[in-house]
């Protein structure tokens, strides 16, 4: 039973359920009454078209909390939190937001830090913009979203929070449609999903640790991103890519996930130096069995595995062309590499201590060489491939 795959994620429940709020209207940003406040001022619902330092918190805002509305502006929270009632709010007037936090459509080079936003449906959502900057926000105890980046471009969360935003659908932070983002050294721990990112590029996932997720810590359903130096812990799957072609899976870290890594559909994604520790079903997954879906060209290179309770390697026989080399399976419960596909390559990978063989291929996998299978239970060591 594969934890979470494309069956349950390819269309987010979370972002249908916030369409009338994050449906940027096509038309143009939308018109909102008022004009910017003094930082003294600044109300529940209040847009701010100037520099604003924020003086106390905002409580059980009714609706929304801050709009933006204007570029280049600088909001600065102070270490104050905007704060929703918990209530969703009802007959949201078409094509304009309800019960947002901090809510930016369509302006340019703003940056928002140092502050905490809570208990809205979305705490931040930034559309159809360029160049914005959060920085230090932690948004947390929403009903869907901590952020929502769509249609944007060029923009940067780094040292946030999205933790706590449970559901039914919620996620950390969910990147739509989006282009050049960096997602740096920030937290996503207890959300439904983790971090997804859909039908966007460019975008660099660094330095983040995701933590206690019941669905996918990252989703990505994109192409050309990179996943690097992030830390899982502790929840369904670490990193998910499917669908999504050209993805750099790179150096992350994941401790005691259901699976560390699995590339379900697209082509010519790589996984390389990884480390996975306790994995409680397999390590790094290729492929579904049930139903048949495969990714095409996976490159799976230098990646460690150790103590995963199923296999540490793992090829569906869906899954086409995959090159499996110089990787390293430790004490799994399983087999170190179970290979069911044909059509996959194996080189200088090793097996030692595994539970069952080191790596059992299927006939007709290229053998590359320099493959070692070493004290695992299986006296046979390799089935279908050389090993010393």
């Amino acid at each position: 039973m594969v934890p979470a795959t494309l069956r349950t994620y390819a269309t987010p429940a979370a972002l249908t359920s916030l369409a009338a709020t994050i449906a940027f209207a096509a038309a143009g940003p939308t018109a909102f009454g008022g004009a910017g406040a003094p930082a003294s001022h600044v109300q529940c619902g209040a847009t701010i078209t100037a520099d604003t330092t924020l003086e106390n918190d905002l409580v059980d805002c009714p609706n929304n909390g801050i709009v933006i509305g204007a570029d280049g502006i600088t909001l600065d929270l102070n270490g104050h939190t905007v704060d929703g009632n918990r209530e969703p709010v009802e007959r949201c007037p078409r094509k304009q937001p309800c019960d947002v936090g901090l809510f930016n459509d369509g302006h340019d080079g703003v940056a928002v830090r140092n502050g905490a936003v809570r208990e809205f449906g979305a705490g931040v959502v930034i559309g159809r913009a360029r160049d914005n900057r959060l920085v230090g926000i932690s948004s947390s105890r929403n009903q869907f979203f901590g952020f929502v980046i769509a249609e944007s471009a060029r923009s940067l969360v780094r040292d946030s929070s999205g933790n706590d935003n449970p559901g039914p659908d919620g996620d950390g932070i969910g990147v739509f449609g989006s282009r050049h983002l960096r997602i740096l050294d920030s937290s996503f721990r207890r959300n439904e999903l983790g971090m997804h990112v859909e039908d966007s590029s460019d975008v660099l996932i660094e330095g983040n640790v995701i933590a206690r997720t019941p669905g996918p810590g990252i989703l990505m359903q994109a192409n050309g991103n990179q996943v690097r130096r992030n830390r899982c812990v502790r929840n369904a799957t670490c990193i998910i890519v499917g669908p999504g072609s050209r993805n750099v899976i790179a150096r992350n870290r994941s401790t005691r996930d259901g699976e560390a890594i699995a590339i379900e559909k697209g082509r010519g994604n790589l996984v390389a130096l990884n480390v996975v520790v306790r994995a409680r079903r397999d390590g790094i997954r290729l492929g579904i069995g049930d139903p048949a879906i495969g990714g095409v060209d996976t490159v799976v290179r230098r990646n460690f595995v150790r103590a995963s309770g199923d296999d540490g390697f793992l090829v569906a026989k869906s899954d086409r062309g995959a090159l499996l080399q110089a990787n390293i399976a430790r004490s799994s419960g399983g087999d170190g590499f179970q290979v069911r596909s044909d059509s996959a390559q194996l080189g200088r990978n090793r097996a030692l201590r595994n539970g069952g063989l080191g790596i059992a291929a299927v006939p007709g996998v290229f053998d590359r060489g320099g493959n070692l299978a070493r004290h695992n239970r299986d006296a046979r060591q390799c089935t279908n491939v050389w090993c010393s």
